[in-house]
């Protein structure tokens, strides 16, 4: 566990190309793929440090500002904008989706590899995460009239049920175990909650080997669509503070930017009906290529520019 937890990426991005190079494999464990993502949830909330965020939370408005424009502002935005276009109405559905979902757990650990503020992040993603049952459905489904073949109270409550037990479960772990016990076994926390991810990539994959065979151009269309939304979300946030509250610094800027692209969307996955559109299915399964590429591109980029700021 500890050698697997200490290769994170190469775990994760081998897992999504054996769900890919192996259908039957990713066909047998798509049964796990809730599952996993709700393990994942509590594995990754009894190795966060609550405490490293909550001493930082000195300006809670901008912090209630942020996860505003995070659960909010962002995926209506993105619904306007995504209106004018002639995508099918099921990717259109799914990048809304992706707009107004949670921060992804790994983000503020990932964050401070890359120089960045990962304690801020980590607030951002608890927010998140606990927000996201309520304001998605209310969002999604009430304001925007999204079409996902179940109501807002079905989808709310699925929310409220995988990420309000995880968290129940994990806030007792951490009692039960206790805080000194879960430092020292960290990095086993860490191998056991890449397995996790590895079978979540894998099952993921379900489906989309056969679809890639089928319509190759739609799949890489769409795989590339994802790529322009995790780096568009990075880039419009980043620019958007720079613009608006540039006494911030470029840290903290760039830190709340990679935390706006990246979403997490197993959680939503997890919870969508077996007869959802096929599109919104594919854009999630697409989505994990940049989760797992696009920060080992990012994190010279990332110290480049924070390191611009200190000199």
């Amino acid at each position: 566990m500890v050698f697997i937890g200490r290769n994170a990426m190469v775990a994760m991005v081998i897992g999504v190309f054996i769900g890919l190079l192996i259908p039957p494999l990713a066909t047998l464990m798509q049964p796990l793929l809730a599952p996993s993502v709700w393990l994942l949830l509590v594995i990754s909330l009894l190795r966060v440090n609550t405490r490293e965020g909550l001493a930082h939370l000195s300006k809670p408005r901008r912090l209630v500002l942020l996860m505003f424009s995070f659960l909010v502002i962002l995926p209506i935005g993105m619904q306007g904008l995504l209106s004018l276009t002639p995508l099918p109405s099921g990717l259109i559905g799914a990048m809304v989706l992706t707009a107004g979902s949670s921060v992804l757990i790994s983000t503020s650990t990932l964050a401070l590899l890359m120089g960045l503020d990962g304690a801020m992040i980590l607030l951002i993603m608890l927010g998140t995460t606990l927000l996201m049952p309520v304001t998605l459905p209310i969002v999604a489904l009430g304001l925007l009239g999204l079409e996902l073949e179940m109501s807002s109270w079905e989808l709310m409550g699925r929310l409220v049920f995988l990420v309000g037990s995880a968290v129940i479960l994990a806030t007792l772990g951490r009692r039960v175990i206790g805080e000194a016990r879960l430092k020292t076994q960290a990095e086993v926390l860490d191998g056991a909650a890449v397995v996790t991810l590895v079978i979540f990539a894998i099952a993921i994959m379900d489906g989309l080997a056969a679809r890639l065979m089928a319509e190759p151009g739609y799949v890489l269309f769409v795989i590339g669509v994802s790529f322009m939304v995790y780096t568009g979300l990075i880039i419009l946030m980043t620019a958007t503070l720079a613009t608006i509250v540039p006494q911030w610094g470029r840290r903290l800027q760039l830190s709340v930017g990679l935390a706006s692209g990246a979403r997490n969307l197993g959680v939503i996955l997890a919870v969508m009906p077996a007869n959802a559109d096929p599109d919104m299915l594919l854009y999630f399964a697409a989505g994990q290529f940049p989760i797992y590429i696009m920060p080992a591109v990012l994190k010279p980029i990332m110290l480049r520019l924070v390191g611009r700021e200190t000199t």
